[in-house]
């Protein structure tokens, strides 16, 4: 437990230093999640890739797990979506609440302190895939709520950060580097990137918490309480035990499949207007919810 209050209170802090202070400073949360969205998160998505260790079986392996998992959520997600009848934009908060997973600043320092340095090899493979899955499918449901699926879909090739996942895992792929300038810069940009979203987790939660949660939107946050904390980290272990991953691998999926919601879902909802405040709250109800969840399984594995 003294891991993981290490780990998340530091998450908390930075949002709770925000949330104080946009009273007083009134930051244009428009303006700084933009400036996540285009600057900062491409260049942490593209800095992970680069420097991650990929070797094709594990990568493999990883991939149809996790790919797997966001498909059995996505389908549930869409037929819980339909009975709680949300609205479009809210549908998309709920989705991408539901689907992307906090597995880089949470999960990557979970891995470490509970697996060591091989846990943190496989995490970082997790963490690959998943910023592909939030560049991609991520994009595309949280534009869908205002916008066809013809424009959501454009949208996705549309954003610096589509091109930095897929450029950063070629590059990787290849076994090549950029040269070290642009190494040096893209990691400086990319080291802004989670202390800017937690900025703009914060300004949407004093938001969330001055309009008030509607009685259907409490709804929907039960429903993505049980499908990120529970039902993702059992999909993963069934799927990692059907396809005969290693112990350590299939621990550390699981793990990484049992965090909580990813902030940069706060940055996705501000970007594309679905249901911000939603997404803020389910952030960080799911974190605190996690610290249960994740020691339990933390104590299975150990």
């Amino acid at each position: 437990m003294t891991i993981l209050l290490n780990v998340v209170l530091p998450v908390f802090l930075v949002a709770g230093v925000a949330a104080v202070a946009q009273p007083r400073l009134r930051l244009d949360v428009r303006t700084v999640s933009r400036a996540s969205f285009y600057l900062f998160s491409p260049a942490l998505v593209f800095d992970a890739l680069v420097r991650s260790r990929l070797t094709g079986r594990e990568f493999g392996q990883i991939a149809v797990v996790l790919i797997v998992t966001t498909l059995v959520l996505w389908g549930a997600g869409v037929l819980l979506a339909r009975g709680l009848n949300l609205d479009g934009p809210t549908r998309s908060a709920f989705l991408i609440a539901v689907l992307l997973m906090n597995a880089g600043n949470y999960g990557l320092p979970v891995s470490l302190f509970a697996f060591g340095e091989e846990g943190l090899a496989r995490a970082t493979v997790y963490f690959t895939v998943s910023a592909l899955i939030t560049s991609s499918l991520g994009i595309y449901l949280a534009a869908s709520g205002r916008a066809g699926s013809a424009v959501a879909l454009r949208r996705v090739f549309s954003v610096p950060i589509t091109y930095a996942a897929f450029l950063g895992l070629g590059l990787t792929l290849l076994g090549r580097t950029p040269p070290e300038p642009i190494a040096k810069m893209v990691h400086l940009l990319g080291q802004a990137a989670i202390p800017v979203m937690l900025t703009v987790l914060g300004i949407q939660l004093v938001n969330t918490f001055q309009d008030g949660i509607r009685l259907t939107h409490t709804r929907a946050l039960g429903a993505v309480l049980g499908l990120r904390l529970l039902v993702a980290p059992l999909v993963a272990f069934g799927l990692g035990t059907v396809l005969g991953l290693s112990l350590l691998t299939r621990n550390v999926v699981t793990v990484q499949s049992a965090m909580p919601t990813a902030v940069v879902t706060t940055i996705l909802a501000t970007e594309f207007e679905a249901n911000a405040p939603f997404v803020a709250l389910s952030v960080f109800v799911t974190t605190v919810v996690s610290l249960l969840t994740t020691a339990l399984w933390l104590n299975w594995f150990l």
